[in-house]
């Protein structure tokens, strides 16, 4: 196998493209004035450089020969130069070609080198004689851009007079001389002058030490011109060990037309190995000919895995649904690579015969073609096939009914969730329940109406076994608002110990503050402390929550500090005030440093909060409270990097209160 990576060609084969630059088109300006106006302009000694500059967009729609001397006295301005020859490149006159000629021998460096790029923009032949010599420029940029006007013109003479000077080009300019040949060439070819091209191109062909540019561009030239008749071009590039030459190649095999290509790259894609054969497999499948198919199916047989897989690959690029059957005898094979890239390639395969496939595959008697079915109904979005997945939900295989209930949470639509309510609640096993749960979760998510969706989940609470309506629970969660906080709630009084765990489990991750009085409720009601501890610790999540106001979440932390009695109820309370980092949150913390259960959690709140407090603006105000509490937090923590902290910052509050 080569050692050049394909990708590498690939991106050479993209360059052999770009050998001629195209000049960019102006939008044309908005005409407002007369063009003797826009002369007038031009002429007076009073007018702006901006005024001048419109005045030339004006004449670039409006001016004819009149406007020439005006715009030609502007050439030698360095400022103008450019906006004048944009108005002159557009004036259908000889009189502008005349003048442009006329100033060469007057200008110098950059309006030089800009004059010499407007007259190759007007193809000007009779300039030939005059840019020849310029050529020989000891100016590079003169020298390159006499080289590009004269590949404009695209004569054979002009043509000629670049031959003559390249070998004398410096390695600075042979770059824009070969440039200046292919646009010759290209421009002979399009006048049907082949044989000029062809010598062009040859010529750049055998040109000693030319650039990979010029050598990608100069191959690609001359098979593209030769057409049909240069095939055997193409295939003597495509297995030169020269990588560059491989690149043009399949450059211009993806450019050409015809079933001939098509066969050329075949035998190609049949006689060379590694990365030339992958580069051929991709080109046949951008060409799009379906005649290509037989080589790509060919070439998954091979030893070469890279060479398996790039073939897989480009199949569905060719669109035909007669690479479904080896795609799908693909699936069974030992290479689990291989597997996968034939599952993303029967997903890419376009048409409807492919979609019938895939659907008869769900009838296989093996479970695993009926797992990549359900797989690749997923991966085509195949709503259609939403009946047939509900049908598979029940398979009698357990790897099979998650796998078509989460395809059925993808496609489904709130006209399925009856039916996946009911798989819901008949699921047995931990796992399709599961399945079920999240496909009612994302089809309630997708609806445009969760009401209607909330409604149907709340009819079957009261019919439903313990572990399922644990999941009906966690779908309202998901849903929310105001119905679906009503049946949550209602559910903590469920006689079932799961059920109500469930429930406050649900209160707890609910997504709206409108849950937090349910929940402080429940915590002051309940005397099961792992209810209470469950209830509270969704309650203090809020009073944790950064994106309500201080103000707010330390009103939630008065409001149940007479609830709080155990010590991780204790410690929860502390972690929030320790997160609110207000006068109010150090005040409400400080006492808890006398409560032996929880003294450690609350130094952490004071110190955290101290902390904070002495970089405010009202640090001098409230450093005086902060010294006292501060010290004996340093007292009670054990850790001792914290303690450091603690009457380090002590000192900082005493100092403060010293000023």
């Amino acid at each position: 196998m080569s050692t050049l990576s394909c990708k590498t060609l690939l991106a050479v084969a993209a360059l052999a493209l770009g050998t001629t630059f195209a000049r960019g088109q102006q939008p044309s300006p908005l005409v407002t004035q007369t063009a003797d106006k826009s002369i007038a302009v031009l002429q007076s000694p009073s007018s702006t450089v901006k005024e001048k500059t419109d005045a030339c967009r004006q004449l670039a729609v409006t001016g004819d020969a009149a406007a020439v001397p005006a715009l030609v006295a502007l050439l030698p301005d360095e400022t103008l130069n450019h906006m004048a020859r944009y108005a002159l490149e557009t004036i259908p006159d000889r009189a502008v070609d005349d003048a442009l000629r006329g100033a060469l021998d007057r200008l110098s460096g950059r309006q030089l080198v800009g004059v010499i790029d407007s007259i190759g923009v007007r193809r000007d032949a009779k300039s030939i004689g005059a840019l020849t010599p310029r050529l020989r420029a000891t100016d590079p940029d003169v020298a390159q851009a006499a080289a590009r006007a004269l590949g404009s013109i695209g004569t054979v003479e002009a043509a000629q007079a670049i031959e003559a000077a390249l070998g004398a080009a410096s390695a600075e300019n042979q770059i824009a001389f070969c440039e200046g040949l292919f646009r010759s060439a290209e421009t002979l070819a399009a006048k049907g002058d082949n044989a000029q091209a062809l010598r062009l191109y040859n010529r750049l062909r055998a040109l000693p030490s030319a650039s990979h540019q010029v050598r990608a561009g100069a191959w690609r030239g001359a098979i593209l011109t030769h057409g049909l008749t240069g095939l055997p071009l193409l295939e003597e590039a495509w297995q030169s060990p020269d990588h560059i030459l491989t690149a043009a190649a399949a450059r211009a095999a993806m450019e050409m037309r015809g079933p001939e290509v098509t066969r050329a790259l075949i035998s190609l894609a049949n006689a060379l190995n590694g990365d030339k054969r992958i580069l051929a497999l991709q080109v046949l499948s951008k060409r799009g000919d379906p005649a290509g198919l037989p080589a790509l199916i060919a070439a998954v047989q091979s030893n070469e895995k890279p060479v398996r897989l790039a073939a897989i690959r480009a199949m569905p690029e060719l669109g035909q649904a007669a690479a479904l059957n080896p795609l799908s005898l693909l699936l069974g094979d030992a290479d689990a690579e291989i597997v996968k890239t034939a599952q993303e390639a029967l997903a890419a395969l376009p048409g409807d015969a492919v979609d019938s496939a895939v659907v008869g595959m769900l009838s296989s008697s093996r479970a695993s073609e009926r797992l990549t079915a359900i797989d690749l109904i997923g991966r085509r979005r195949m709503e259609a096939c939403v009946p047939a997945l509900l049908q598979a939900a029940t398979d009698t295989d357990a790897s099979v009914r998650p796998a078509a209930l989460k395809r059925l949470g993808e496609l489904s639509s709130p006209a399925q969730l009856p039916h996946l309510l009911d798989l819901l609640l008949k699921a047995d096993a931990a796992t399709d329940r599961d399945a079920a749960e999240q496909a009612v979760s994302a089809v309630c998510a997708r609806a445009e109406a969760p009401a209607a969706c909330v409604n149907q989940v709340t009819e079957r609470l009261a019919s439903a076994q313990p572990d399922a309506k644990g999941a009906l629970l966690r779908v309202l969660t998901g849903v929310g608002g105001a119905d679906a906080l009503a049946a949550v709630r209602a559910a903590v009084d469920d006689p079932n110990a799961g059920v109500r765990a469930s429930a406050i489990r649900a209160l707890g991750s609910w997504k709206t503050e409108d849950v937090v009085p349910e929940l402080l409720a429940l915590a002051r009601s309940s005397a099961n402390p792992t209810e209470r501890l469950l209830a509270l610790r969704g309650y203090f999540g809020w009073a944790s929550n950064a994106e309500l106001p201080a103000e707010r979440r330390l009103a939630l932390c008065q409001q149940a500090a007479g609830v709080v009695q155990q010590a991780e109820e204790k410690k929860l309370l502390l972690g929030a005030l320790g997160s609110i980092k207000t006068s109010g949150a150090f005040a409400a913390a400080v006492p808890y440093l006398d409560d032996a259960a929880v003294r450690a959690e609350a130094g952490t709140a004071v110190i955290l909060i101290g902390e904070e407090l002495l970089k405010g603006r009202e640090a001098s105000e409230v450093a005086s409270k902060l010294v006292a509490p501060l010290q004996k937090a340093a007292q009670s923590i054990s850790n001792p990097d914290l303690a450091r902290k603690a009457n380090a910052l002590a000192e900082q509050a005493q100092k403060k209160t010293a000023q």
